[in-house]
């Protein structure tokens, strides 16, 4: 599976301590399917910080990720995302 990160820097070893609280689903590293997202995410970002918008793309094993650690997967946006979303904006202090 290709994930894609968009910000203004290349992101070799991704680290989730170094990501802000008070994001949807709480500190981590944010990564996308959708290149068009990650993409329109580093413009964003670059335009702010006056820099260059950059995109970083990982090859990720899911199925080895769902046998070795715990996954949490949403299918949709449903009650269920929601109230992860709500949980962890909480936890954050959002």
């Amino acid at each position: 599976m290709i994930l894609y990160h968009g910000g203004t820097e290349a992101v070799m070893q991704p680290d989730c301590a170094k990501g802000r609280k008070n994001l949807d689903f709480g500190q981590g590293f944010y990564v996308t399917m959708l290149v068009e997202q990650a993409e329109g995410f580093a413009r964003r970002k670059a335009n702010d910080r006056r820099a260059e918008a950059i995109v970083s793309v990982y090859e990720f094993d899911y199925e080895k990720a769902i046998r070795d650690y715990r996954v949490l997967k949403f299918a949709t946006y449903n009650e269920e995302w929601l109230d992860f979303v709500v949980n962890s904006r909480q936890r954050s202090g959002y």
